[in-house]
């Protein structure tokens, strides 16, 4: 396994985590509980753990891509952009969420707001989520099962 393939294996768990911690969200303000506003702050923090790695693995993917002809480093600027994006919105959510998990053992109205402050952010969050994986899905991915391409030789090394 490569980075590539960790990459893509994890890419899909912050954006479609973040509609479900949203979707709990939603649902904790509708019922007002306490305790799924806590669950969905917990949640928003470990969609925010789990985006390092995800990050991170991104620029040895592009590594990879870089060996195949026809890819040229303009293909992957938008997507390393709005990733940069998502991810920095992600670690602050979940750094807020944290914050909010902490003081929520103190007052119900200091859950309350964080929950809503975090929400909101979420909102954005999710429009980062859609141009991310949009942009992301424009790559192509022979990556994942070919290894890096060698042109010198026309051959593929795993």
């Amino acid at each position: 396994m490569n980075q590539a393939s960790l990459h893509l294996m994890l890419n899909h768990l912050p954006v479609i985590g973040l509609g479900f911690a949203l979707l709990l969200n939603i649902i904790a303000f509708v019922r007002k509980s306490n305790e799924l506003k806590k669950l969905s702050l917990w949640f928003y923090f470990l969609i925010g753990i789990i985006a390092i790695p995800v990050y991170f693995t991104g620029e040895g993917t592009e590594e990879i891509l870089y060996t195949y002809p026809g890819y040229h480093e303009g293909m992957s600027e938008i997507h390393e952009a709005m990733a940069l994006y998502f991810f920095i919105l992600l670690s602050f959510i979940a750094i807020i969420s944290f914050i909010g998990l902490y003081y929520s053992k103190t007052s119900d109205k200091l859950l309350q707001k964080f929950t809503l402050v975090v929400f909101i952010l979420s909102l954005f969050a999710g429009i980062l989520a859609f141009n991310t994986a949009l942009t992301g899905g424009k790559l192509r991915h022979p990556e994942i099962e070919q290894g890096k391409y060698n042109s010198a030789d026309n051959t593929i090394k795993k």
